[in-house]
């Protein structure tokens, strides 16, 4: 989507939808050209929900669980 600073002024919960969903919109103005694009944040409930309760470690090529402490159930 491409606007001017008087339309996005003027229409800014259009632009904000366009922005919300996906969009980039594109700002011209006498100084220039601006992009305004959506940077999500970062998701951290789950992790911050276990934290402390899921073993991690540097090296992801060894197990963090010993093999003796799988029970199977069947």
């Amino acid at each position: 989507m491409e606007t001017t600073i008087t339309e996005l002024l003027r229409e800014f919960p259009k632009v904000r939808r366009a922005v919300l969903s996906g969009e980039t919109v594109i700002i011209r103005s006498r100084e220039g050209v601006m992009r305004l694009t959506l940077d999500p944040p970062e998701s951290q409930a789950l992790v911050g929900a276990l934290r402390g309760l899921v073993l991690t470690r540097e090296d992801l090529t060894t197990p963090t669980t010993a093999p003796s402490d799988w029970n199977p159930s069947l």
